[in-house]
């Protein structure tokens, strides 16, 4: 067993770990039942996305994947901020109703 066969299995294997919990983060996000927690698990799929890229540009050896995974986190960082400011606004509106009647 050679060391780059190792290298294939162990990064094959964190490749299906990090499939499966992107499809529980997803189904997190879709059950919820907090807003709160959808948006953890929406910042939680972004993470283990770039997880996977950074994983696969180790395994075909293409550097510009990791390019893309830097595009990746600042596009995943900008959808949480807009996300939770839409949490916020929201929360301080339905504040003010309660405060009103």
């Amino acid at each position: 067993m050679t060391i780059e066969l190792a290298y294939e299995i162990l990064i094959t294997s964190a490749l299906i770990i990090l499939a499966l919990s992107i499809m529980t983060a997803i189904i997190k996000s879709i059950i919820g039942p907090r807003l709160t927690d959808r948006i953890v698990s929406v910042n939680m799929v972004g993470t283990c996305v770039v997880s996977c890229i950074v994983l696969l540009t180790i395994y075909l050896k293409e550097s510009f994947l990791l390019d893309m995974s830097l595009i990746y986190v600042i596009i995943s960082f900008i959808a949480v901020v807009v996300l939770t400011n839409v949490f916020v606004n929201k929360y301080e509106e339905n504040k003010e109703k309660d405060g009103d009647e």
